[in-house]
This record gives structure tokens, sequence and C-alpha cells, in this order.
């Protein structure tokens, strides 16, 4: 992470950012009002955000090998390693709510982790949800937290992303109407995994990149998938970026004040 590219990019967000005033747009003015502001907690919240806590207060030492070009060998405990890599609360009901509004019949999640973002997306609607993970020993941690929750909806896809991906678009038949990207925060596997996934997207479908602005890198990434000529409508909510492919609506990007 840059921490101080962040923060600037955090205050030129606040300037940019619109309320729903501006929102023009029927369809993103719904999204303001049926996603980023419904009041409602749903029934799964608090069962969700009991493991989340189990995972916090799990003091249990896991080891594995990091991923990318140098690996080396991580033990901590899991405690630990959830404080620091769990998607938080508020990004992860916002995703239940976007499921829920979605109702979509396929979710791709790249980025498993422990399973907390998994649970939301999963609880959400009786969709099919596919969910990809490079490390075993938290994809093993991930089914746990579904076991616990009786989530039988996933389908959990073990291995270097690079790999199982690909291999995954090429044989899978059915289109994903939701797909949620939080992997490897560098320019080139974003943009690797938005141009292969954007072959497996319906044509209603909507793609959610966590963390747009962790770096330049990320932030560049972002701008070439705005401009990608496929994506029509585009959301930056700072913390989330979202693209649909919408053939019915213009080519436009909001920034919305979240």
């Amino acid at each position: 992470m840059q921490p101080w590219f962040s923060f600037v990019s955090y205050v030129k967000y606040l300037l940019r950012s619109r309320g729903p005033d501006s929102l023009h747009s029927p369809f993103v003015f719904r999204f303001y009002c049926d996603v980023l502001r419904n009041p409602y907690n749903f029934y799964a919240f608090e069962t969700i955000e009991d493991q989340r806590q189990r995972l916090l207060a799990n003091r249990e030492e896991i080891r594995f090998f990091s991923l990318g070009a140098r690996q080396k060998e991580v033990r901590c405990r899991v405690g630990e390693m959830a404080a620091k890599s769990l998607l938080p609360t508020e990004k992860a009901m916002f995703l239940f709510q976007l499921a829920y509004w979605l109702r979509p019949a396929v979710v791709i999640e790249l980025g498993t982790c422990m399973g907390i973002s998994t649970a939301y997306l999963a609880s959400a609607h009786p969709s099919r949800v596919v969910s990809f993970e490079g490390i075993k020993a938290l994809s093993d941690i991930a089914k746990g937290v579904w076991h616990n929750l009786g989530l039988s909806n996933i389908e959990l896809m073990e291995g270097d992303i690079d790999q199982t991906l690909p291999a995954f678009a090429q044989m899978e038949k059915a289109e994903a109407d939701l797909i949620f990207v939080d992997a490897n925060h560098t320019r080139e596997a974003t943009l690797r995994y938005f141009r292969t996934l954007k072959t497996k997207a319906s044509p209603q479908a909507c793609m959610v990149f966590d963390d747009i602005y962790w770096s330049e890198e990320m932030a560049s990434a972002w701008e070439e998938i705005k401009a990608d000529p496929e994506v029509t409508v585009s959301i930056d909510l700072y913390h989330l970026g979202l693209v649909f492919f919408r053939k019915e609506s213009p080519k436009e990007n909001f920034i919305i004040r979240w």
C-alpha cells in the first residue's frame, strides 16, 4: 500500500464525489437508493460477524508460502492474519446489499482469504458462488467458516489464480452476473483478471474491484478498466470501483459520496 498516494486520492475523491441530486441516470439512482442507502440489517449479518470475531480471537499458528515472484514462508496467528486481511465489515455488507439487489445466478470471487466476504456473497441470494484462493491454509479456514454457517452454495477453486482462473474460464459455460476482484493488487494482475473475467460476464453483470486507490498501479488499472469499450457505467466509491456492461446505458463515470 502507498499511504501518501491513497491519502491524496481520498482528498480528490471528496472534492469530486457527488450525492444523489447529481445522479441523472435512473439506473445509478436506483443503485444509490437500494444498495448504498439501504437502511436494513439482514438476518445473516450477525451470524457472519460472529465468525469474524472467532477468527480474530483465534491464536492458532498457520504457515504458508506467500504468492508472487519472491516466495517466502509466512508464520503467524490466525487472528493476526484475520486482522490484516479480512474484508472490512462495511465493505462486506455492501457486497451483500449489491448481491441482494442484483439477484445473481452466478457469482465469481477472486481472493477467498478466510471466507468472510464469500459468506456475505453466498448468503444474500441462493446463487452459485465460485471463489478462488491461492493459499491452502486460508482456504481450509474458509471451509470451516462456511460449514459453521451452513452454506452449501460455494465452490472453492484452490491453487494459483493465474492457472485456475484461465482454466475455469475456458471450461465454464455459465456467465457470471456479479464478480468481485480482491486478489493480487498490481496493475498487471488486475488488468489480466479483468480481461479474463470479462469473457465470463453476462450482459447485465457488475464487476467490483477492491482497493482501487491502493497504489498508483491500482489507480492506473482502474482508469484503464473504466476506459474499456465494453464498459458503459462505472461507479467510483473510492474504496471500491464498480463497472457494468449495460448496452442500454451511455458510457459514463459516476463518483459517488459513500
